[in-house]
């Protein structure tokens, strides 16, 4: 079973550490201890030892929270942890959406006046009991691993990594391989076990969903795929395209791989018009390297969309097919450049590299 926020702040000796805060977004840190024998994630038969689970909760759309929470530092900075669990157990937090990852989402919603009414000493610095209660929407991460938590950090500064086919094998590829741990959430959509209802196409050797990322997206659960068709949500548009073998990323694919790469790109593109109405030339689809995940994957979305899309990062599927029609090893053979924060496990493996 999987914790909901409200069950992980309400449990005794929960710790809360807040680790960024803008006009956007607040991202805490949660750690707890689960119940003798629950399990907590896929990975995990019971949890009968003491080793805390840590969450991530990003909540946004919140007007005026970042006073709110600047409030809640400056009258208390000792009693900082029950001041912020104090903060976020006025919500209810109710499911929207959840993945077959870690990954879920939430709509939090004040709970009762009468409960919030007895909040009001706490945070007797506001203007309005009216300011407390602002709802606001939350992406959820329990388990969240050690790469997710520093991702959610405040950036230490960043740098361009110029990754030759040697630093590649010397560093990175031994650090892909120490960070594959359990990939069952993905085996799990792949193999159809969750996320059914995301499914957009399930061939022999590929699959196109629907990423979670699309919140905007009709709940598939319950919406007519009839009803996506030209739906104002489409703006948003956000699809995966997933290997089923076991490529961890764009330096392991070569020229076996065009088929299915061409594949994705025109068979891909080809559903996203027909259940979506948004033509191809609509359509931005790309591959990262660094990935978020190590499981080789597709992104598709609308041209307007730019996150994730930089050319630090991205590269586009139709570049990658010509490339490897060109030199089967292409991605091997080529030094690759992309962006690091400093704080990042594999910039620091990198660093200490170039030191030795």
């Amino acid at each position: 079973m999987k914790y909901p926020p409200s069950e992980i702040i309400e449990s005794e000796g929960c710790e809360a550490e807040m680790l960024s805060l803008s006009d956007q977004h607040v991202n805490f840190l949660l750690s707890h201890i689960p119940k003798k024998g629950i399990t907590v994630s896929d990975n995990d038969t019971s949890n009968d030892s003491n080793e805390a689970v840590k969450s991530l909760l990003k909540l946004t759309r919140i007007p005026c929270h970042k006073r709110k929470l600047e409030s809640i530092m400056k009258d208390n900075v000792n009693n900082w942890n029950f001041n912020v669990l104090s903060y976020l157990n006025q919500y209810d937090f109710r499911l929207t959406s959840e993945s077959g990852a870690e990954y879920s989402f939430y709509e939090a919603l004040q709970k009762p006046p009468t409960y919030i009414s007895q909040l009001k000493n706490l945070f007797k610095g506001l203007s309005s009991i009216s300011e407390i209660n602002e709802g606001f929407s939350v992406e959820f991460i329990s388990p969240a691993s050690e790469r997710q938590i520093m991702r959610a950090r405040p950036s230490a500064g960043r740098c361009l990594i110029q990754e030759t086919p040697e630093l590649y094998e010397a560093v990175t590829k031994p650090f892909i391989q120490s960070q594959l741990g359990s990939l069952t959430w993905l085996h799990n959509i792949i193999e159809g076990k969750k996320e059914i209802e995301r499914i957009l196409y399930n061939g022999d050797k590929w699959i196109l969903n629907v990423d979670t990322k699309w919140r905007s997206h009709p709940n598939p659960s319950s919406v007519s795929r009839e009803s996506w068709f030209n739906h104002p949500s489409t703006s948003d548009l956000y699809c995966l395209g997933i290997f089923k073998s076991g490529i961890t990323c764009l330096r392991e694919i070569n020229s076996e791989h065009i088929p299915i790469l061409s594949e994705i790109l025109i068979e891909g593109s080809r559903t996203i018009q027909n259940v979506y109405g948004v033509h191809p030339d609509q359509l931005k689809v790309y591959v990262h390297y660094q990935p978020q995940f190590y499981h080789f994957h597709v992104h598709f979305t609308r041209l307007e969309n730019e996150i994730g899309a930089s050319v630090d990062r991205a590269h586009l599927l139709s570049d990658i097919i010509q490339n490897l029609e060109i030199d089967s090893d292409y991605y091997l053979k080529r030094t690759i450049s992309y962006v690091l924060p400093i704080n990042n496990k594999l910039y620091q493996l990198i660093d200490s590299h170039k030191n030795e």
